[in-house]
């Protein structure tokens, strides 16, 4: 029988392969990321119609800026539909928002999701649609959003995911968001596609071409993590997902503890559950069709999140400071440093500021609250988890 120290050495060398892996994919794309430069310019050929299809379910106090940020975008007006399907709205917001040159579709669904929401919007797509632009409804677009898309869709692209990025700093816990949707944009979308893999869809500022919006949405069945599955499909099917990383939208970031575990509930959840579902069929994909890129998009879904990565990384590197096997020590430091880099040149200048460095000190909450979330994922992805959102400016 194996004495403990035999099989202790074997757990930690399991535990070293699993984080340092992490670690050094992180600091791979990070780096990728980090180098990478698209400089190409696409002469303009024509305006695209687009159709903005917004979905929001008990968003009636911030809509008006969405649909505003559309209505004022440098683009000509009469290339633009905006469907917005208003679930569970209050009869004086509905009121309200008919004032507004907009397709209004209203919704009460028996289980309301956004899958539903996207569905239902098929049934109003014009037929001269050209471009599907998914937002939600705390997203503002930049003014020249819809022109930066147009352009990028002459290059043949089907699908393209779009810079989104904070709408608020507001909360410590808003800064942390903040940082941590820049660095997933490094690493995850600018990263992969300096190495000719496919961005990383986020749920929303994604764009289609409207032959592929049609022939998907109807595929879904997602409760939580619509943009994953959404994803597998496409990736399974070979379907490239580009990134314009230029072209901005705000996204209201969380402001606060119970909102951030919630959303990260949310996110958790659906990564295990497509993790579960696709990894297998994604391994015989690669081996007998070379499709790395969805292979690859399920062998993330398999990463810790950054949070309890490098928190474990941390206390693990600290715990064998007072362990007399050198060999481990640097390994377990390695791992942190790797790890650690790769959020550091992953993170833009604007955040390296003083309040980032008051905002570090709500980092052991949060690790805390990603470990509980790892004992509370029963029947978490049978309901839709609603994010709150406050803010409304534009």
């Amino acid at each position: 029988m194996p004495d403990l120290h035999h099989i202790m050495s074997v757990l930690q060398i399991l535990a070293l392969l699993y984080l340092g892996g992490n670690s050094l994919y992180l600091l791979f794309f990070a780096t990728a990321g980090f180098f990478h430069s698209d400089s190409r310019q696409n002469p303009f050929k024509k305006f695209r119609h687009i159709t903005i299809v917004i979905t929001a379910y008990k968003e009636d106090r911030i809509m008006d800026g969405v649909i505003k940020s559309t209505l004022q975008q440098d683009y000509p007006g009469e290339m633009i539909d905006i469907i917005l399907i208003a679930d569970t709205f209050t009869d004086e917001s509905i009121q309200r928002l008919r004032n507004y040159p907009i397709h209004l579709v209203e919704a009460r669904f028996a289980r309301s999701t956004k899958v539903e929401s996207l569905k239902l919007s098929l049934l109003s797509l014009k037929a001269n649609t050209e471009v599907v632009v998914i937002l939600d409804a705390d997203n503002l677009m930049e003014m020249s959003f819809l022109r930066k898309l147009n352009l990028a869709f002459d290059s043949g692209y089907q699908v393209i995911q779009c810079h989104r990025s904070a709408k608020n700093t507001n909360t410590p816990f808003a800064l942390l968001d903040a940082i941590s949707e820049e660095v997933n944009n490094s690493i995850f979308r600018e990263g992969h596609v300096a190495v000719g893999l496919s961005s990383s869809l986020i749920g929303s500022a994604m764009a289609f071409s409207s032959d592929v919006y049609r022939k998907y949405i109807p595929k879904l069945n997602a409760v939580g993590g619509f943009d994953k599955e959404l994803e597998l499909k496409l990736l399974n099917d070979r379907i490239f997902i580009a990134y314009l990383s230029d072209a901005f939208v705000m996204d209201e970031k969380v402001q606060s503890s119970k909102v951030f575990y919630k959303q990260r509930k949310r996110w958790m959840t659906s990564q295990m559950v497509y993790f579960g579902r696709d990894f297998l069929p994604s391994v015989l994909a690669l081996v007998r069709y070379g499709n790395i890129n969805y292979f690859n998009k399920t062998l993330q879904f398999s990463l810790l999140p950054r949070i309890l990565l490098l928190g474990t990384l941390c206390l693990t590197a600290i715990v064998n400071l007072f362990i007399h096997n050198p060999v481990y020590k640097w390994l377990w430091f390695a791992a942190f440093t790797a790890c650690t880099l790769s959020i550091l040149i992953s993170t833009p200048n604007q955040y390296y500021r003083k309040e980032t460095v008051r905002a570090l000190l709500y980092l052991p909450t949060a690790f805390f609250l990603m470990f509980s979330l790892l004992f509370r994922f029963r029947k978490v992805n049978r309901n839709f988890i609603h994010t709150d959102h406050d803010i409304q400016t534009l």
